[in-house]
């Protein structure tokens, strides 16, 4: 293997020859103008090819860049194309030669190609000048250009602080809002359903079912948000046995939930038949048992 060569290998069979044609893009440039160099190496099938690659110059120009364009086939020959970027900095006729390449057959010796040379012209851009050679006074100075940024920073950073100020002098000095209405108490709640069916009026209307129905269900709520007690779901026994193992309830209060209750159960689920009387007579007994019981024995005693 050769020192800075690449190795393509052309895998056919055909004559045994190898050509190299070069061409410059474009072939007429200006001192330090960058053109494109470009090498094909055309090659039999049957035929191992070695590209020297250049340090960095190719004749009389600096190597800039350079690239490999991967083989193609054309006319039964494989092309192997390499291209170079190239700069000049001398004025004149130039003559470039291509890479090195050598290339080697089956059963033949490793062989040179012929290389091939272009001519790439430079021209200096004095000579485009009609008075290239006149003394021309120094041209003045440039005014320093004004950097306007950090103004335009300092003038934003004003204004956002001062945007910031009024607000926060806004949001600090703003009218106080009223805090909101506490929720209603179970006996205000207690107290309210009472008043409504009072007005409803049922037992004039021989409505007693749903009227006792809608009376302990009030009571019954009103327990439960009362003592935080599951009152709806228990039955009549097993709620005065919960009021009376926890103490939440006095023993005359324990006593008229009571009888209030069981006369509720006897019109619901006994068809028992009251009177007008009886209707009001447990409507007051059940705002007296709300109202009584709207604070606990504790406080009451503390009350008292």
């Amino acid at each position: 293997m050769r020192p800075l060569a690449l190795v393509l290998l052309l895998c056919a069979t055909a004559h045994a020859a190898v050509e190299i044609h070069a061409r410059a893009e474009p072939d007429s440039v200006t001192i330090g103008t960058r053109f494109r160099y470009v090498v094909d190496v055309v090659a039999t099938p049957d035929a191992e090819v070695f590209v020297e690659q250049p340090a960095d110059h190719i004749g009389d120009f600096e190597i800039v860049d350079f690239g490999i364009d991967p083989p193609v086939q054309r006319d039964g020959k494989t092309v192997l194309t390499r291209w170079y970027r190239l700069v000049g900095w001398t004025p004149g006729e130039h003559l470039v030669k291509s890479p090195t390449v050598h290339y080697r057959t089956v059963g033949q010796d490793e062989q040179e190609a012929p290389a091939q040379e272009i001519r790439v012209s430079v021209e200096s851009m004095l000579a485009k000048e009609p008075n290239a050679t006149d003394v021309r006074d120094i041209a003045p100075p440039e005014p320093i250009p004004v950097d306007w940024r950090p103004y335009w920073l300092l003038g934003g950073a004003l204004l956002l602080a001062v945007a910031l100020a009024a607000l926060l002098h806004r949001v600090l000095n703003r009218p106080r809002r009223a805090g909101a209405a506490p929720p209603p108490t179970p006996h205000e709640v207690a107290a309210r359903a009472l008043a409504d069916l009072k007005r409803r009026n049922l037992p004039a209307e021989g409505a007693f079912k749903d009227y006792y129905s809608t009376l302990s269900d009030i009571v019954r709520v009103y327990l439960e948000q009362r003592f935080r007690l599951r009152a709806p779901e228990m039955t009549t026994e097993e709620f005065l046995l919960a009021t009376a193992r926890d103490g939440w309830l006095e023993r005359t209060h324990r006593q008229r939930l009571g009888e209030f209750l069981v006369e509720s159960d006897l019109v619901k689920f006994a068809r028992h038949r009251p009177t007008i009387a009886d209707a009001d007579r447990a409507w007051e007994a059940a705002a007296r048992f709300v109202e009584e019981t709207s604070r606990r024995p504790e406080e009451l005693r503390a009350a008292g």
